[in-house]
């Protein structure tokens, strides 16, 4: 399966504020009500969240959604 740069961009995102908030993968799935292997996936980029996801991970890094978005890459915008 091809990883697309965008997906895996938008968790190295994730992961960036997660570490800097001092948060474990379990920390930032409980909430969301997800295992913390579905946040290794979003993180690695192997899986796609859905825009919904996005709002709610954003609302518990204390981010705006636009956050994983940032520095992204010239070679993968539209």
């Amino acid at each position: 399966m091809k990883v697309s740069p965008v997906n895996v961009h938008i968790g190295a995102q994730i992961r960036k504020r997660r570490t800097l908030l001092g948060l474990s993968q379990s920390d930032l799935a409980k909430p969301l009500d997800l295992s913390f292997q579905q946040i290794q996936k979003y993180e690695r980029g192997t899986n796609r969240m859905s825009p919904d996801m996005m709002l709610d991970v954003a609302r518990v890094l204390n981010v705006p959604y636009t956050y994983f978005f940032a520095a992204l890459p010239q070679s993968t915008r539209f």
